[in-house]
């Protein structure tokens, strides 16, 4: 698979009641653009380089770092609140299940990249095409069939308070990092509005430190 124009987020953009997520898709923006930094700059020429390859291997760490926190807080904090709501529904319960599902299949790639880090790196581009593949599908089923879920089983202010619980969770430090991981190589409108986003999530921590 290549690493341009791959799926985007629109299709979450629809039928999730009032529950903003903002957040959640800039993450999932994120993750699709490292991806493809990681596979324009993987080559064996550019990592030929030792100030280049420890570069690259850096880049590659905070976007591991920002994967496991995002499918940790799904695992453990998003799934299981719209869970007991949407009960009823056996689809809604097998959407569920295939994201958890889903992001198991991906730890084993997350690991292969790391080993080709550690080694000669002969495979790194296959491996990260692999990674590519697996996590773009999965991004793409999770817009489509996953987060829509959030809207249907809660209210804005009941998905806020679970944003509360994620903040509170991850602390301060992990959050300024999500937030200026997500902001780079983005224009300024967006930057204004997330800082506004930031001010809020940081106002949650406090809140749930005091």
């Amino acid at each position: 698979m290549t690493t341009q124009n791959l799926p985007g987020s629109d299709a979450a953009r629809h039928g999730t009641g009032d529950a903003d997520l903002t957040i959640m898709l800039a993450a999932h923006d994120a993750f699709r653009r490292d991806l493809t930094r990681l596979a324009r700059t993987t080559s064996a020429a550019n990592l030929s380089d030792p100030a280049r390859r420890q570069s690259v291997a850096a880049g590659w760490d905070l976007f591991k770092r920002e994967l496991y926190l995002h499918h940790t807080t799904e695992d453990e904090l998003i799934w299981p609140t719209l869970r007991p709501r949407l009960a009823h529904s056996d689809s809604a319960l097998s959407v569920l299940a295939a994201m958890e599902a889903e992001h198991e299949l991906i730890d084993p790639l997350l690991a292969a990249v790391d080993s080709e880090f550690a080694g000669p790196g002969d495979r790194l581009a296959d491996v990260i095409d692999a990674l590519t593949s697996s996590l773009a599908g999965h991004l793409r089923h999770e817009e489509r069939d996953g987060l829509p879920l959030i809207g249907v089983a809660l209210t804005a202010a009941e998905w806020r308070g679970v944003g509360r619980k994620m903040a509170s969770k991850n602390g301060l430090a992990s959050s300024s990092q999500m937030f200026a991981w997500i902001l780079d190589d983005t224009d300024r409108e967006h930057a204004a509005e997330f800082a506004a986003r930031k001010a809020e999530v940081d106002a949650a921590i406090g809140e749930g430190e005091s």
